[in-house]
């Protein structure tokens, strides 16, 4: 009994000290004054602080920036542990592309990954070539061409006239796009020159003798073309008219008794425009280089009013031409 009532008593007098320190916080309203004080303050800061949400946002873009992303420190052992800490920033980023040869499988199809660049460079492709089309531009640039010329016709007396030789073109061209694949107009002007003979026996009081004749001619053409392609082809196909105008033509025969020449244009037996419609096609191999192949047919004879008795059959003469050469884009 005498143990228990000690227990209480002890468990009481802890209580009553206990109080007696706790009592003075309490009862000291002086203390919350400043309290309070302070708190106003903070109340008055607080709507400063509390910025729109739009500069929570930006704060956010900053730190996600890649500059700020791959920030990397530099060292801070030995003589540099002193100095601040300066952040090495990557101001721009370019994508390069890692190549595989697996597949990307997505709902059972098989799907080509695309490589994606900041900026152009030799392994990017646009997407005109992402899709496998060629589209067409204007260009301009340089064109030869070498062949055979043919200028034959009937004479009108026994046999057909023919006469061929060597023609060679070059010039400068320019292409103007139709459309955006398919269609452009080529035009440009050309200088073209073609040397053309041929011989013929002959017998007299049983004399052999042969005669030769042959055409010098030199003319500026002006090729005007539709030219056609696939949209996903770099070949391409031409049709149109070419206008021509002689510059100098010089006929001579020449026999084993004696020579004859004349200039055509000079004596007016020349026609001084000679139209033919020309097919072609042609491969553009690269950017700046280009392969064709050309026929024309000339549409009227060249030769006028030419004296029977000097050579027969002139006055019925046109021209074919083939030949092949080579484009020079410049763009």
């Amino acid at each position: 009994m005498n143990l228990k009532c000690t227990g209480i008593l002890t468990a009481l007098a802890v209580s009553a000290v206990m109080a007696q320190e706790a009592a003075p916080v309490e009862s000291a309203p002086v203390a919350a004054a400043p309290v309070a004080e302070q708190a106003a303050p903070a109340a008055e800061v607080a709507p400063a602080q509390a910025a729109p949400a739009e500069d929570k946002f930006t704060a956010v873009e900053q730190e996600l920036a890649p500059e700020n992303l791959f920030n990397e420190p530099t060292a801070v052992r030995g003589e540099n542990a002193a100095k601040p800490v300066v952040k090495e920033t990557t101001k721009k980023f370019v994508y390069r592309p890692v190549y595989s040869a697996q597949e990307v499988e997505t709902s059972g199809a098989p799907v080509k990954t695309i490589y994606v660049t900041e900026k152009p460079s030799p392994e990017t492709i646009d997407t005109d070539e992402l899709r496998g089309l060629i589209p067409l531009k204007f260009t301009f640039g340089l064109q030869g061409f070498v062949g055979n010329e043919f200028l034959s016709g009937d004479n009108g007396r026994y046999e057909y006239d023919s006469y061929y030789g060597l023609a060679w073109s070059f010039g400068a061209f320019a292409l103007f796009p139709l459309d955006e694949y398919n269609m452009a107009i080529q035009t440009g002007v050309f200088f073209e020159h073609d040397k053309v003979s041929n011989s013929f026996s002959y017998t007299v009081d049983g004399k052999f003798g042969e005669f030769r004749a042959s055409f010098s001619q030199y003319r500026i053409s002006i090729p005007l073309l539709l030219s056609l392609k696939g949209a996903k082809s770099n070949l391409h196909f031409d049709v149109g008219v070419q206008p021509s105008f002689a510059v100098s033509d010089n006929f001579k025969l020449k026999s084993s008794e004696r020579t004859y020449k004349v200039d055509m244009i000079d004596k007016d037996y020349r026609s001084m425009i000679d139209w033919s419609i020309v097919l072609g096609f042609g491969i553009r191999a690269n950017r700046y280089i280009g392969f064709d192949a050309r026929f024309s047919w000339g549409l009227n004879n060249h030769y006028d009013d030419f004296p029977s008795e000097v050579w027969g059959g002139v006055n019925n003469l046109s021209s074919k031409t083939i030949s092949v050469g080579a484009t020079f884009y410049a763009l």
